[in-house]
């Protein structure tokens, strides 16, 4: 018997194989294009159909800060961002990095500064 499939946005299915890997903690800011990963996360929790902490905060730099200090502790973390965002978080990067702290992120790439461009290209990660 065939295994069921079905076609889903990417942004669906990155939440869903953060719920399946059994996060324990998800900072969020929203920030165009990835908006839906931390929508769908945010349902998620509230459902009941993942046990984790889902943390609004007020910027990039806050998600990978709680991120870090939840890491620290041993919790499973989860992050998205794009483009200034992940500018944003550049400073925490390096803290992570020292202190060796496995941080989950996906990255949905968007114009890096391009005059209120949302358009969809490499300019951040490059």
């Amino acid at each position: 018997m065939a295994k069921e499939r079905r076609g889903i946005e990417i942004s669906l299915a990155i939440a869903e194989a953060v719920g399946q890997a059994d996060c324990d903690v998800i900072a969020a800011y929203p920030i165009t294009p990835q908006t839906h990963i931390v929508e769908h996360l945010s349902e998620m929790v509230a459902d009941g159909h993942l046990d984790a902490e889902f943390v609004p905060v007020e910027s990039e730099h806050s998600a990978m800060s709680v991120c870090c200090g939840a890491a620290a502790v041993g919790a499973r973390t989860f992050t998205s961002t794009s483009s200034q965002g992940l500018a944003l978080m550049a400073e925490i990067f390096f803290i992570a990095s020292a202190m060796r702290l496995p941080v989950v992120m996906a990255l949905a790439n968007r114009s890096l500064s391009a005059p209120l461009s949302i358009w969809n290209d490499h300019t951040d990660t490059m």
